[in-house]
């Protein structure tokens, strides 16, 4: 069910209340967002990557939650939500604000989860098979999967080693393992932020 409240500089308050029927994920597979199937249809509320770990533990698929959320344009940055997920979106999107699991009680306000300082993971060297190529919603090479990690890579760094890839089954990087709590990746996968990779015996500093 939606509620729509107060407009405030173009944006609605809206209350959302449904079954939670899925995720949604970011270019490189960190949830942002979730499915909820409602009277309306299937809405999608976007949160903060570092909040989904806390949002995740009250929202589980299949239970029913009540959500405070802004209707309006997404801030500054990637668009929430990015690929992933099931179903058509017939309800809109919207912006996660409070969670509460109606059977529990339990509650959350996003606000009460700062985004984490910066600060440098564990250094990884590390060499193994690559499993596959991620690739965002243009088509884009986004990250690598190996066995044991998962290796970001910007825009400039797949540019930079994409007409290496075909062909290659083994791959070795170093890099920092991202140390920032809250997120959780679809993948189950530590995620490596990558200073070089070794492709073919070469190595690439990037």
């Amino acid at each position: 069910m939606l509620i729509t409240g107060n407009l405030k500089q173009a944006e609605a308050q809206v209350t959302v209340s449904g079954k939670v029927i899925g995720f949604v994920y970011n270019r490189i597979g960190d949830y942002d967002g979730l499915r909820v199937q409602t009277e309306q249809g299937t809405a999608t509320l976007a949160f903060p990557p570092h909040t989904a770990a806390r949002v995740r533990e009250l929202a589980a698929a299949g239970q029913r939650i009540t959500a405070g959320t802004e209707s309006g344009p997404h801030p500054p940055g990637p668009p929430a939500p990015m690929p992933g997920g099931e179903g058509p979106e017939t309800a809109g999107t919207f912006r996660l604000k409070s969670l509460r699991n109606d059977a529990s009680g339990k509650q959350l306000s996003l606000r009460d989860i700062p985004p984490p300082l910066p600060k440098a993971g564990q250094l990884i060297q590390s060499e193994g098979e690559l499993v596959s190529k991620i690739v965002d919603g243009q088509g884009q090479l986004a990250a690598l999967l190996t066995k044991k990690y998962l290796i970001e890579l910007k825009p400039h760094q797949a540019q930079q080693i994409s007409s290496m890839l075909p062909g290659v089954q083994r791959i070795g990087f170093t890099g920092f393992e991202r140390s920032a709590e809250g997120f959780v990746n679809r993948t189950g996968r530590p995620v490596i932020h990558p200073t070089t990779l070794t492709i073919h015996g070469q190595t690439f500093a990037l």
